[in-house]
């Protein structure tokens, strides 16, 4: 009978440690997936914080209206080289024009005589009337138009932009969400199996007590023997 209980304290103290084991290698699981849940949620955090610059560098960038000084500087001076290159072009074509001018003369002048033209027919200077004058300032507001409609549409962009990154953003939220709800049913279950361990392993504790017990009376009765 004695050997027969050391027996079963020998399997029971095997079966002991074995749960120690599995239940410390099941709350090292506990901790890691908690730890890799938030590991995910730092990243994608990160992830939105970058897109986030990035699309605000690429919008200010995209401007037409915040191009540097330099390039500014650059293109006026293309474009002086080109008044330039056209201004020499002019100068070549000057004696054609002015052949052209007294021809254009000459038949004015035929013109005068054959049909007699007043004298006020002879100025081609331009006269200044409110229709003239409401003409060039609609010309010197075309370029507002089209700064207007140029800023109109980098709005229309960004709108759009920031609507695609919020939908984005809220999938994201989605997805964190369900992993969030993953990892606590998870938690959930790997503490309802480490609660059962637990109860296990006292239940053990109670039969080695009591197998202890019966081997120490059976020695004193032995001994008494």
């Amino acid at each position: 009978y004695i050997n027969n209980t050391r027996i079963n304290r020998f399997i029971y103290s095997n079966e002991v440690s074995d749960l120690d084991t599995k239940i410390q290698e099941k709350a090292m699981k506990v901790d890691m997936d908690i730890c890799r849940r938030i590991d995910i949620t730092a990243k994608l955090c990160d992830v939105a914080q970058q897109r986030n610059s990035e699309d605000m560098s690429k919008i200010l960038h995209g401007s037409p209206s915040r191009a540097p000084p330099e390039q500014k500087g650059v293109q006026k001076l293309s474009l002086s080289v080109e008044t330039d290159g056209d201004s020499g072009q002019k100068e070549e074509d000057v004696p054609g024009s002015l052949n052209i001018t007294d021809e254009m003369k000459r038949m004015l002048n035929q013109l005068r005589e054959t049909f007699e033209f007043d004298d006020d027919c002879d100025s081609l200077a331009w006269e200044e009337t409110e229709e003239t004058l409401l003409l060039w300032e609609d010309f010197s507001n075309y370029n507002s138009l089209n700064l207007d409609r140029s800023l109109g549409s980098l709005i229309n962009e960004t709108e759009s932009l920031f609507k695609t990154r919020e939908q984005e953003y809220q999938d994201t939220i989605g997805q964190i969400e369900l992993e969030l709800t993953t990892a606590k049913n998870d938690m959930n279950r790997h503490l309802h199996e480490y609660m059962e361990m637990c109860s296990m392993k006292r239940g053990l504790d109670v039969q080695m007590e009591t197998c202890r017990r019966l081997i120490q009376s059976t020695a004193t009765t032995g001994r008494l023997v």
